[in-house]
């Protein structure tokens, strides 16, 4: 690492409005800012304005944006149709306390596209939307348990925030992993209501769920994980889960806040899979505040008034006209051929890194499905979050500042995601300054 401390005397070097910036909020916001996931060493750069595949931050930097706001934007920044869609609403209202039109728009392109859709509720996070899920697992079944994989994100509260960033020191063997607490300030007893399963480990998880099973209220998981790296599941971890479930009256969640991307039904519709509840968010609000959560109709009617709802669920700015409007926009925009072509320039660029990295004999695996892109430095094959727990961080941290001066954005664990608005071009321009950096290292 000869060049470490010059990718980040550069990136010192070209941030300074940003390092004001970012000085001057932490005098009024813990560690300058309102997200974990978007804090790096040695501070994050203070974006001032985006459009299509180019974002540029305090200082005028311009770089590619190959991240698009944690995979959300798919459409890029700013999309023009999406624009003057919400200026037409704004001009009629932000928000009412009534229902608005646009929810029946978004409610039944989801409903038509998603196989696990029946009905459809909408939140403003996808929190909100797998809190939901194991809400209604729970209340549907009078289980209380419920399991999830090793390393799996699934939002903030208190249930999901168990082995999510694992000290594997503390998580036990992997044949039988420990849940761990992701946070301090839990609830009591929260570490008893989850069972954790490893990812991809498919007899392993069937011993562990089968132990469990008259417990167990759902199990939740993501498709492709997405905080670990982009690691799509298996076929054959999937449909054990599909099985095991339904043998035994358990509630299978997927959690596609991410893996929504990967085709016009998300991750569900690429494997074949049908779960029982899926919860989503990113994509579906078109750029705005969303999430959404909804599955088989027996389970949703819990949530209807009209049929005496069983379980509780409001929020002021649920299904607001102005995200559900922009989401709208952006679904019908994705089309199978959108999401094709997204698909194959992403291979591209996965098979680009690669080439990289074996032409200058650097360990890597590049992960991810459909639209979405993980780098790891690493010289085994991702299969789990124990697998990623063994990437080369240091590499890492470094590539990610370098490519930072280079002008390319990605998020700090290097995964990415695709939008509609970048083109072979901007791959190349990618793989040039992956290739830049990394011979830096050297």
């Amino acid at each position: 690492m000869a060049q470490a401390s010059g990718e980040l005397t550069r990136y010192l070097e070209l941030t300074p409005k940003s390092r004001a910036m970012w000085q001057e909020a932490t005098e009024y916001l813990p560690g300058g800012d309102s997200r974990h996931s978007i804090f790096w060493e040695p501070y994050p750069i203070f974006v001032t304005e985006a459009s299509g595949c180019h974002v540029t931050d305090a200082d005028g930097v311009e770089r590619l944006d190959f991240i698009n706001t944690m995979t959300t934007l798919i459409l890029g920044h700013a999309p023009l149709t999406v624009m003057q869609a919400v200026h037409e609403q704004l001009d009629r209202g932000v928000v009412y306390n009534a229902p608005n039109e646009h929810q029946i728009r978004l409610a039944k392109l989801l409903c038509q596209r998603i196989p696990s859709f029946d009905l459809v509720r909408f939140t403003n996070s996808g929190t909100e939307a797998t809190l939901n899920t194991i809400r209604a697992a729970r209340a549907f079944t009078g289980k209380n348990l419920f399991a999830k994989v090793e390393g799996g994100y699934h939002g903030t509260h208190d249930a999901v925030s168990i082995s999510v960033r694992v000290d594997l020191q503390q998580a036990g063997d992997p044949d039988r992993p420990k849940p761990v607490a992701g946070s301090a300030g839990l609830a009591d007893g929260v570490l008893d209501q989850v069972v954790i399963i490893p990812f991809n480990e498919t007899e392993i998880a069937r011993r562990i769920l089968e132990e469990n099973k008259d417990q167990l209220a759902a199990v939740i998981v993501e498709p492709v994980m997405g905080s670990v790296g982009m690691v799509p599941g298996s076929s054959e971890f999937l449909t054990m889960l599909r099985e095991i479930t339904q043998d035994n009256g358990i509630i299978l969640i997927f959690d596609e806040v991410i893996s929504f991307r990967v085709a016009p039904g998300g991750a569900q519709q690429y494997y074949g899979i049908t779960p029982d509840m899926t919860s989503l968010g990113k994509v579906i609000g078109g750029g705005f505040a969303v999430g959404a959560f909804g599955g088989r109709q027996d389970i949703m009617e819990l949530y209807d008034p009209t049929k005496g709802a069983k379980v509780s669920h409001a929020g002021t700015f649920n299904a607001n006209p102005v995200t559900m409007l922009a989401g709208a926009v952006t679904l019908e925009q994705l089309t199978p051929e959108v999401y094709r072509d997204l698909a194959e320039l992403t291979e591209e660029l996965r098979q680009g890194i690669r080439d990289v990295c074996n032409e200058l004999e650097v360990p890597v695996q590049a992960t991810g499905l459909g639209s979405l892109f993980g780098i790891h430095f690493n010289d085994g094959p991702i299969h789990n979050y124990r697998d990623v727990a063994r990437d080369n961080s240091a590499l890492r941290n470094q590539v990610f500042l370098g490519m930072m001066n280079e002008g390319v954005l990605m998020a700090s664990n290097l995964v990415g995601g695709l939008s509609t608005v970048i083109s072979k071009d901007e791959v190349a321009a990618f793989l040039e300054a992956f290739k830049k950096v990394l011979e830096r290292q050297r």
